[in-house]
């Protein structure tokens, strides 16, 4: 069911995001030769404010794609990201899903999240609008389910574990079902950042290569060039992202 299917994406995003940004893992200080600060990655993406284009693929077949786009506000106080695309959801013994997700990160200049909302849209059975705001200050996610007639849902989960089974229970879905334990998320996960470079038509180019672990697992590997633009990613899910003159 697609909705379902939105849940599990919402949640997997929320955790996924809770431990990366609100907990701040980024080790700045990794004295390894090629090694960086993952706040520097971030930081050059705000430099040279520029749009990331990115298909998404698996086993080289089209998927859907994934727009980024860095912005300082305008005292240049924040800094926000701003995303949005589409994909076919492949779920096994039935039609493809397809759903379109929009959405933002909220920063301060120090890259202190503020607030994070996602979106994501479906059409199968019915128009749907799956909503979800987090509040890192106030340890809160705000979630709606909204249909063309008003609201159907709306509910209120507490950033830990509890409320991440929370609302895996509200819908039928077993925690088990996470590609990463709920319990340790916020506490393990580990950013990491060194200089790479990524194999392209015509030769190669230089970049910054950004991994996310969690428990001695990659959850997210993306190359960035040194414009601060998002070139290439692979993650957990088996899903490859990439520019259209640097697909897999």
């Amino acid at each position: 069911m697609l909705y379902r299917t939105a849940i599990i994406f919402i949640v997997v995003f929320w955790l996924t995001m809770t431990g990366l940004l609100v907990h701040q893992q980024l080790r700045p200080d990794d004295s390894a030769l090629r090694e960086v600060p993952p706040t520097h990655v971030v930081k050059l993406m705000f430099m040279h404010p520029a749009l990331s284009q990115l298909n998404i693929y698996s086993d080289k077949l089209p998927l859907g794609h994934l727009n980024i786009e860095p912005e300082t506000g305008k005292d240049r106080q924040e800094r926000n990201l701003k995303f949005n695309g589409e994909l076919q959801v492949l779920i096994p013994g039935a039609k493809r899903e397809r759903i379109a997700w929009s959405g933002e990160l909220q920063m301060d200049k120090l890259l202190n999240v503020k607030q994070f909302t996602l979106s994501v849209h479906s059409h199968v059975p019915a128009d749907l609008v799956s909503y979800i705001k987090v509040i890192p200050k106030e340890n809160i996610a705000h979630y709606e389910l909204q249909a063309s007639n008003g609201v159907i849902e709306r509910q209120d989960y507490t950033l830990d574990e509890k409320g991440a089974r929370a609302a895996l229970e509200q819908v039928g879905v077993d925690a088990a079902m996470l590609p990463i334990e709920t319990k340790s998320v916020a506490s393990a996960v580990q950013v990491k950042a060194r200089q790479s470079t990524l194999e392209v038509p015509g030769g190669t180019m230089d970049t910054y290569l950004v991994t996310v672990e969690s428990n001695g697992q990659t959850l997210l590997e993306c190359h960035v060039d040194q414009l601060g633009r998002v070139v290439k990613a692979t993650t957990l899910l088996g899903y490859t992202l990439a520019a259209d003159d640097k697909t897999p």
